[in-house]
């Protein structure tokens, strides 16, 4: 049976503000998992600022 690993990234404080750098923070959090063999399988937002329309980002990945 194989072995299947988890991990979770949380990225602090998505907002409307900075768009490009979260683009960009984002995209290389991704490419650095995918070049390591992990899977992105489910996201999730959770308000934590609802007067400056923060949210934190959950990234779920897994590993064979």
């Amino acid at each position: 049976m194989a072995k299947v690993e988890n991990d979770l990234d949380i990225y602090y404080a998505v907002g409307n503000a900075n768009t490009q750098r979260q683009e960009n923070e984002l995209a290389a959090i991704i490419k650095k998992r995918n070049s390591a063999g992990w899977k992105l399988i489910s996201t999730s937002t959770a308000i934590v600022d609802t007067k400056n329309q923060f949210s934190n980002l959950y990234l779920f990945w897994e590993k064979n």
